[in-house]
This record gives structure tokens, C-alpha cells and sequence, in this order.
């Protein structure tokens, strides 16, 4: 049967080029010894050698059979590791301990030089696992990754976003031959693939798989919808058995779909060494189909007598008119977010469990779509997509041709074509030879490449405006769905109208939309601390430093209203994909140095919600709700030139109240689900109330703080491996305290703490110390559970 078998553990880290790195190419086989074979501590010989070749090897070396190596294949007799090693588990970004530097060519990727980064581990097989394939499989190494194992060089890999493997089943060590060594060298200096923070090192888990010489091809093994009625779904059904024995096997396979066996093939014989192919289509009546609202995942189990494979599988259709996405036959509006693989602390090195909490976060804000942005989706992402409800986006990284892109994009598509959450491909994102006659013919290979393999999803390509609506005919015709960026920003023009208007049948998508400025618990521009007023910022996203009203980009590419403004004048876009959910590393836009990260996120790089994530909120989700900002600590807020107070209110309610101190300022209706007041500032409490037929529905308040006496730590979020605790400033009455940045230090019960964070877009700490400063009164503490059923999390004030 199909086994993986977790690497993540007791790996050896060396930052830096080793003083003597090694070789790719030996004289001899599996000799090329040093880092990449057994060290005189380890169990196994530096090379295997016969009786034939110890006896030769001391012929030419005067008996010295270690000399002989050294001399006849150049083998690297070092006998322990050299410079420092630390021990790390995986998944491991080793830029996130690397001091920030103040260079503007490193600004927009996060301000981190580059480097090499080595890891080492070994494992042991035994006897028993020889009869069986043994593959090494790495889910994502950035950057350009080069792999040896038991002095050989077997390979390397070009791109930091797609999972890659090799067949060891030879090369492997088992039972008395001794351990198995693994390197692997991560080189991030040989040129980003994109403009933002990527992180480096082995970031994602690697894998050993074992599989039996008779076996089900896991990427062929692909169970899709055809086609749906009222209660019915038609499915096609294809899957590729591989006899890798020396004998002629009898195969029949089986599909079921959770308990039920809805195809069972006839008898086949299969020669050794060979392949076959099984393909058909089957009816299942009253399937349950999967939407973001009741996203129903079948596990699919395809099973030979020797072998078996389980994946997600959602039933259900898509398809892209002029009128938008329909979803199972029904116009459908996407309410998404583009989102970069990062996260505050740890950098790009996520686990499931924080993606989990990432996916939630947007789920509870109403988003149902995401874009993978700009790069193939990770399997943990997939996962919680599928879960959770979540439409994808799964987006190829450039438009190339070059034969190991495209092989990257085929070996992604043919894995993870059957996870229920993927609806698009994207080829591409805003590539300067989009819409040209070279693009064109690149775009024909990339598409035919997803075309041939996948036989339900949609293909884009989030493509470049400009303000004539200027496109190419023959490269659009590779695409099902025109997707545009940011067509509601007036910097772009008319040109997505444009383009509508001159081709009426075209099918058109926002695929990226906003850029707003924001930092979170901030209501006043600040150049020196880089922040970000919420109600709306004087920085622009074109002119440097503070500007004034009209200014072209004025508190980002556009603001949340006149996104959701354009949507509701122009349907047939399909929907939104909000740059971004969640502020990232690098592209610190609209400042420099010592900004280290974007505050484009409706929530910041902890996942705490700004104030227009409640926004949208109110746009998408139907439990009553309300929110009011700003802060209402005096310091913290901005005057006009009466001396008055702006306070705004998002709800999904029609009606609201403003209260201060119990004072009503008046019921208003609610317009684009907010509503304003102009008040004058009285310290105390700030409330406002929504009213469904007189009766109160929701209210929040905000206060006016006292001194801090202490720092709570609330758990947010508790996963398999991680727990996430909120850190928040209390006053003496027990309120939170919004403005505060004071230093606290962290004791935890039950687990040891990964990282913390903070959100403060300057916040340029490394490491993982055991203190760390609050932001507007809040930090996040990131918590790897020991094997106890509780971790506590406490937090002093310095």
C-alpha cells in the first residue's frame, strides 16, 4: 500500500556557502563523500566499496585504502560537519532570522539579503522496505534547490512554488547498509521569481513515500463532473496502474466514493514494466454537491489489491458567461482575496494549522473565493480551501514556455486537479508580454498543457490594463475568462469598459481589486512610523510623501467603496479579489525603509481585522453585525478644522444609533452598509446599536482607556500542532487598551513558543525571543504544542 512517511524532524542547518561545497559529478559512483555521505559518527560506510575495489584502491595508494578514495575518485573525506550547524524542524524560512538591511534594491522583497542555506538529516529503511519503491518528495524548497543522498548528486529544481521528487529506490540505504544521508542546498542568490517577500529554504514538508511495484499512479488517478441534472451527476472516471514487478499481474480495479463502489473494472493483465489505463463514466443519483456554503468533500478511494489512494472530490460545475460565474447552474458572486504564502513570525514557512487559521479568518469576513497569489497553490492551502468552502484560484507563476515550466505547471495540474476548491487556472499575473504575438504562442503551450490534462476547470489570466481597453484578439482567445486588474482604479482609466464594450462577448473577471491602504488601530497619517490613516490615507500609491485631496492614488489604487461601487455597476466581472486579506512581507508601498512590509490587508500579517474587513463583512455575510471606528482615545484620532470627529459605522443592518455616553446623536439608515457622523470628541464610551424592526440586533462600543495593569492572552486558535494566542492590553477597568505599545515578556506551559508578532509595519525584530511589543495594544503569540491536552500562554509587562 501507498505510504508517506514525515521527514519534518532533526534536521542539521548551515547558513551560508560551505568552504567546501560539494561536488555535482564524481570519477567514481556514489563517492563523492564529505556532507553528502556518512561522517566517521554515523552509521555506514563513506562509500561502499567490493572486495574487488578495497583490494584495488590499496594498490594504488601504498595500502592506504582512505588515500586511494581520495586519489582515485576524488572522494570528500571529511569526517564531520563543517562551520555551525543548528537543529531545525521543518517547515523552516531561514530569511525570517536574518537581520533586515536598509537597501532599496532588497526593499520590495522585504528588505533580507540573499544566501545559501544547506540541511542535512539522516534516516534509516529497513530490509522489508527494499521490496517497495522509495521516492523523496519535497512539497516546496526556495529557491534554486540541489539534493544529494548517499554520495550522489540526484538532482535539482529551478522554482521555489511547485513540489518535485526522485525515485531513490535504488540509491537508498537498508537495514545493515547503513543510514541514509540527505542534503539539500537552497540558493535564493541566483535571481527572485517575484517582486515580494519569498522566504528560502525548505519551507514546505518533504516526504518519503513508499509504494508497492504494483501500483495506482497517484496524478492519474482523476475522478471529475461531466455533467449534472436535477438528481443526477455524471462523472468521468480515468486511473493508470503501473506493474513495476517481474511478473504479469491480473488487475481490477475499484473507485468508491466514501462507502459507496461506484465503478469496478473487468480483469486485465499487465506485463511487467508496463502501464494500462482504465477509463469510464458512471451515474450517482442525489449527489451532495459542493459549494463554499455546504462544501461537501466525498473521499474518493481508487484500490487495486495492492494498493490504494484516497483524495478529495467535490461534484459540482463551473462556467464563466458575459453574466459572471455560475456555480452549478446559478449566477454565483465571488467575494475574494489574493493572498502571498506568508505569515507574521514565521515568515513563509506555514504549517496546516496556520493556513487553517488563515482560511477562517477570510471565511468569518464572508470571502468565498482566493486567489493564489502569484504562485501555485501549497497543499495545505488546497486542503482548506476544500474544507472550508473556498473557491480557488490556482495561478501558474510566468508566462514561459521554457520546458521545465511547463513542466511544472503539468505535474501541479495532474495532482491537484481534483480538489474541490479549484474552479480556475490562472497562466499568469500582469506579464509585460501579455497581449503580444509572442505571448500568444506561449499562451497557446500553457493552456493546451491544463487543457489536455483537465477537463472541468476554468483558465485566465489576470492580465495588464490600459486606458485605450487595448488588447490582443488572438492571445485572448487562448483564455476562457479575460481576467483584469484593478478596473476600478481611476489610474487604469476606462479601459476595462473599453475593452467590454468593443468585445460584448467576451467573458471578463476582476482578478485583482483594491491595494487600500491601512494600518491596523490607526486614524492618523504618521511618515515617520510608515502608518496608515483607516479612514482613508494622504500617501499615495504613485506621488511620494503626504499629498491632498485629488491626487492620483490617494490611499491606494482604490478605495474599498469604489471597488464594491464598480462591481454593483458592472455584474458581468463576476465578482471581487481584494488585494489583499492579509498585509505581507516586502512591498511596503506607499513608503521605504525602515517599512518592511505592505499594509494592503484588510487584516495585518497576525490576522487581526482592520476596520474595513468589518466592511466587507457587512457586504458578505448575513448575521447582524456592526462595527465603529475610530479609536476614541484623544491622542490616537484626527480633528477637522472645527475640531470635530469623524465616526463611522459599517453594518449589514439597516438601521443604527450612535451613543456617547449614553447620549443618542441620532438613528440614521444605513447607505452601502455604513453610516457617518461629524461629532464633537467627549472622552468616555463611543457606541453605536443596530436596530431589525426597533428591536437591537447588534452593538459594539469603544472607550476611552485608563493605564494599563495588565496583558491577557486569549487563545484564537487551536490547531493540531499550533495554537495561536491574542495578546491584548487590559486597563484597570478591564477594557482593552487600543493605543498602547509597551514591551511584554512571554511564559508558556505546555509548548514552546515559535515566534511572535505584532503587525507594526516597521517591526524589524528577528528570532524568537521570549519578549515582544505590542501594536495598538495587541501582539500574536505562535505556540508548538508539547504532547499535553492544555498550553498556557502568560504574558507579563516588563
Amino acid at each position: 500500500m501507498f505510504k508517506k512517511i514525515n521527514l519534518n524532524k532533526s534536521w542539521s542547518f548551515h547558513y551560508g556557502e560551505l568552504e567546501n561545497p560539494p561536488r555535482k559529478t564524481a570519477k567514481k559512483a556514489a563517492a563523492l563523500g564529505g556532507v553528502t555521505a556518512s561522517l566517521s559518527d554515523e552509521a555506514g560506510p563513506r562509500v561502499s566499496v567490493s572486495a574487488g575495489g578495497n583490494h584495488f584502491l590499496k594498490l594504488i595508494a601504498q595500502g592506504d585504502t582512505e588515500q586511494g578514495l581520495k586519489n582515485l575518485a576524488g572522494t570528500d573525506l571529511s569526517d564531520k560537519l563543517p562551520g555551525n550547524w543548528e537543529k531545525i524542524n521543518l517547515p523552516h524560512d531561514w530569511k525570517r532570522n536574518v537581520s533586515y538591511i536598509n537597501d532599496p534594491e532588497e526593499l520590495m522583497s522585504g528588505s533580507k539579503p540573499d544566501n545559501v542555506g544547506y540541511y542535512r538529516r539522516t534516516f534509516d529503511l529497513s530490509d522489508e522496505q527494499k521490496q517497495n519503491q522509495t521516492i523523496l518528495h519535497f512539497e516546496g524548497v526556495m529557491r534554486m534547490a540541489d539534493v544529494w543522498l548517499n554520495g550522489i548528486y540526484l538532482g535539482h529544481n529551478n522554482s521555489g512554488y511547485n513540489h518535485f521528487s526522485f525515485d531513490i529506490s535504488e540509491l537508498a540505504h537498508y537495514g545493515n547498509e547503513g543510514t541514509n544521508v540527505l542534503l539539500v542546498r537552497a540558493d535564493t542568490t541566483t535571481g527572485a521569481e517575484g517582486w515580494w517577500y519569498e522566504g528560502a529554504g525548505i519551507y514546505r514538508d518533504v516526504w518519503l513515500e513508499e509504494r508497492n511495484l504494483v501500483s495506482l499512479d497517484s496524478d492519474k488517478a482523476y475522478l471529475y463532473t461531466k455533467e449534472l441534472t436535477k438528481n443526477t451527476a455524471k462523472l468521468g472516471i480515468e486511473l493508470e496502474v503501473d506493474n513495476n514487478s517481474n511478473q504479469v499481474q491480473v488487475i481490477a480495479p475499484k473507485v468508491h466514493l466514501n462507502d459507496l463502489t461506484i465503478a469496478e473494472f473487468p480483469d486485465i493483465e499487465i506485463k511487467p514494466c508496463q502501464s494500462h489505463k482504465f477509463a469510464t463514466d458512471v451515474e450517482i443519483s442525489n449527489p451532495k454537491l459542493w459549494t463554499p456554503e455546504t462544501p461537501n468533500c466525498y473521499h474518493a478511494k481508487f484500490e487495486i489489491k495492492s494498493d490504494q489512494i484516497t483524495k478529495n472530490f467535490g461534484i459540482h460545475t463551473f462556467k464563466y458567461t458575459t453574466a459572471g460565474f455560475f456555480l452549478n447552474g446559478k449566477n454565483y458572486q465571488l467575494h475574494g482575496i489574493c493572498e502571498h504564502q506568508d505569515f507574521g513570525g514565521v515568515g513563509t514557512a506555514l504549517n496546516q494549522d496556520i493556513v487553517d487559521y488563515k482560511v477562517k479568518v477570510m471565511k468569518k469576513m464572508g470571502v468565498n473565493a482566493w486567489r493564489s497569489t502569484h504562485h501555485f497553490a501549497s497543499e495545505e492551502l488546497l486542503n482548506a480551501c476544500d474544507r472550508f468552502g473556498i473557491i480557488l484560484i490556482d495561478e501558474n507563476r510566468l508566462l514561459e514556455s521554457s520546458p521545465w515550466r511547463v513542466d511544472d505547471l503539468e505535474q501541479t495540474v495532474l495532482r491537484d486537479r481534483m480538489h474541490p476548491s479549484i474552479a480556475f487556472w490562472s497562466i499568469s499575473n500582469e506579464e509585460l508580454i501579455g497581449n503580444t504575438t509572442f505571448g500568444t504562442r506561449i499562451a497557446k503551450k500553457l493552456t493546451r498543457t491544463i487543457r489536455k490534462n483537465d477537463y472541468e476547470h476554468l483558465i485566465i489570466g489576470a492580465e495588464l490594463l490600459n486606458p485605450e481597453g487595448i488588447v490582443d484578439s488572438d492571445y485572448i482567445k487562448n483564455l476562457d475568462i479575460l481576467g483584469v486588474n484593478y478596473p476600478e482604479a481611476g489610474v487604469m482609466g476606462a479601459g476595462a469598459k473599453l475593452i467590454h464594450q468593443n468585445n460584448p462577448e467576451l467573458p471578463m473577471m476582476s482578478t485583482e481589486n483594491a491595494s487600500y491602504f491601512s494600518t491596523r488601530g490607526i486614524y492618523k497619517d504618521n511618515e515617520e512610523l510608515r502608518q496608515c490613516n483607516n479612514f482613508g490615507s494622504y500617501f499615495s500609491m504613485v506621488l511620494p510623501g503626504l499629498r491632498k485631496p485629488g491626487d492620483p492614488g490617494l490611499g491606494g489604487t482604490a478605495h474599498p467603496e469604489e471597488v464594491l461601487s464598480y462591481l454593483k455597476e458592472n455584474p458581468y466581472m463576476g465578482g471581487v479579489f481584494l488585494w489583499t486579506g492579509f498585509d505581507y512581507y516586502g512591498e511596503p508601498s506607499p513608503f521605504n525603509w525602515p517599512a518592511i512590509s505592505s499594509q494592503f490587508g484588510i487584516a495585518d500579517l497576525c490576522g487581526f481585522p482592520k476596520d474595513y474587513y468589518y466592511y466587507y463583512q457587512a457586504h458578505w455575510t448575513k448575521e447582524p453585525m456592526v462595527h465603529v471606528m475610530p479609536s476614541w482615545n484623544k491622542s490616537e484620532i484626527t480633528f477637522d478644522q472645527n475640531g470635530k470627529v469623524l465616526v463611522k459605522a459599517f453594518s449589514n443592518v439597516k438601521e443604527i444609533e450612535l451613543f456617547i455616553n449614553g447620549q443618542s446623536f441620532g438613528k440614521k439608515e444605513t447607505q452601502d452598509c455604513q453610516a457617518s457622523w461629524t461629532v464633537d470628541f467627549e472622552p468616555g464610551e463611543l457606541k453605536v446599536v443596530a436596530y431589525q424592526n426597533d428591536k437591537v440586533v447588534a452593538e459594539t462600543k469603544r472607550l476611552t482607556n485608563k493605564t494599563t495593569t495588565k496583558v491577557v492572552a486569549d487563545e484564537i486558535f487551536s490547531g493540531k500542532e499550533i495554537d495561536l494566542f491574542e495578546l491584548k492590553a487590559i486597563d484597570e477597568n478591564g477594557n482593552f487598551v487600543e493605543g498602547v505599545n509597551d514591551q511584554i515578556r512571554l511564559e508558556v506551559d505546555g509548548g514552546k513558543l515559535v515566534n511572535s508578532a505584532n503587525g507594526n509595519p516597521i517591526n524589524q525584530t528577528v528570532g524568537n525571543s521570549q519578549t515582544v511589543k505590542l501594536f495598538s495594544g495587541k501582539a500574536l503569540a505562535i505556540v508548538q504544542k508539547n504532547d499535553v491536552d492544555t498550553v498556557k500562554v502568560e504574558a507579563k509587562m516588563n
